[in-house]
């Protein structure tokens, strides 16, 4: 086998190469053997048959096609480990004509890992923020623990803020000289709907004109829905409201002692000793929530600092991914995906276009980081790995249960590649 290669853009790689007519066939032989296991032939046993009976019974053409397909994947191998190639993305292959009897030609283009270049990274500073936890975020949690388990009583008297009530609505086409009477709107009617005043799950409005409403009143209202609305086709749009107010509940908080807290908690405790347990949960959150908007800052900082020239198989590669993912999340709302594109007037490839931009940016993320975790000559050892998948919260329960599960190969490196990451950051930023 002869073989070369020349370096393209992009990190790509073109590889010519050149196989005798004896190297094909020894592939033949082997493409022989396979294709005699799906055929029939009459005196000899699948897998058997010489290969000047099986072209009496096979398309030399197949047998050919099979022939190149093991030529080109066996050399193209073989070249790659001896070469040491990194490569990132299926092969391109052109073929070359070729007859039987003069050497075998084809050339495969790949890309492989690109060189990262990343600018004195130790440059990059993120201050790390104190977390403190005011008494007026704890007494705000303990406030909505309350509303949790908060009665509701009928009451006779106007509406107000905080209140539960149910009523029934419908969306009209606002009347036009042209349409003096309102035309009802789909999807936009309800009955006994319930409501809290003040929470804003109705369009913006909407709640505010039900403050000092009593019950059994009608009323009609106008609102425009907001540019932002989550379907298109209410977006800026102005509809009449004609509502009918049914209930009025008001809200009963039970009182913050320790027959709530033991409600809450399922144990008794001391109303102060439960508070100081909700100031550290709340720090605790916060501190997470902090250290990863922290490494958030610092990623952002470190893409300005890369420089790699991504090839275009990668992206695409990762772009395919981002799209499978967004139809995932589609489809698990029940919503077919070909429908959500023609609810969006959008196209797959519109779809393709608009997260380039954002598969770049994960590839060029990644590739920075591998290059860190290198060159800072970061580590996970096998012992760290076992300790740290048997701490995992699923390993806990089923241990406990007798039934502890065993790591896949994909288990063990998902869990190493966040533990080197996880360890780069302490490294970075302390």
């Amino acid at each position: 086998m002869k073989y070369s290669q020349k370096k393209l853009p992009k990190s790509t790689i073109e590889l010519e190469v050149e196989l005798t007519p004896e190297e094909v066939n020894k592939h033949k032989a082997k493409a022989c053997e396979e294709i005699s296991k799906e055929v029939k032939i009459p005196g000899f046993r699948p897998g058997h048959v010489p290969a000047e009976v099986l072209e009496k019974h096979v398309d030399k053409k197949y047998i050919l096609a099979h022939t190149y397909e093991l030529a080109i994947q066996h050399s193209y191998a073989e070249i790659v480990v001896k070469e040491n190639l990194q490569v990132v993305s299926r092969p391109k292959i052109d073929l070359e004509d070729s007859k039987e009897k003069e050497p075998f030609k084809f050339k495969a283009t790949v890309a492989i890992l690109p060189e990262v270049k990343v600018k004195d990274h130790k440059s990059i500073k993120i201050p790390k923020e104190e977390v403190k936890i005011s008494a007026k975020e704890v007494e705000e949690t303990l406030e909505d623990m309350q509303k949790y388990f908060m009665t509701w009583q009928d009451v006779e008297r106007e509406v107000k803020k905080g209140d539960r009530v149910e009523l029934d609505f419908e969306g009209f086409e606002p009347p036009t000289k042209d349409a003096k009477e309102p035309k009802a709107i789909p999807n936009t009617s309800s009955k006994n709907h319930p409501v809290i005043v003040g929470e804003g799950s109705l369009v913006p409005g909407f709640e505010d004109n039900i403050v000092g409403m009593k019950k059994g009143e009608k009323k009609e209202f106008t609102l425009t829905f907001p540019a932002d609305y989550h379907s298109k086709d209410f977006q800026k749009k102005k509809v009449l409201f004609k509502v009918e107010l049914k209930r009025i509940e008001e809200g009963i908080k039970p009182t913050f002692d320790e027959t709530l807290v033991e409600k809450i908690t399922g144990k008794k405790t001391k109303v102060e000793d439960f508070k100081k347990d909700v100031e550290s949960d709340l720090k605790s959150h916060k501190e997470r929530k902090a250290k990863q908007d922290r490494e958030n800052k610092y990623l952002e900082k470190l893409i300005e600092k890369t420089e790699v020239e991504i090839p275009d198989s990668l992206i695409e590669e990762e772009i395919d991914y981002i799209v499978e993912e967004v139809k995932h999340d589609i489809e698990s709302k029940g919503i077919p995906f070909d429908k959500f594109l023609e609810k969006t007037k959008m196209t797959l490839e519109d779809l393709r276009k608009k997260y380039k931009a954002e598969a770049e940016k994960r590839i060029k993320l990644r590739l920075a980081i591998s290059h860190l975790i290198k060159e800072e000559k970061i580590e996970v050892t096998d012992a760290e790995l076992e300790e740290a998948f048997k701490n995992l919260p699923n390993f806990k329960i089923q241990a406990a249960g007798g039934q502890a599960p065993t790591p896949t190969r994909e288990d063990k490196m998902r869990l190493k590649n966040n533990m080197l990451i996880s360890k780069l950051f302490e490294k970075l930023l302390g």
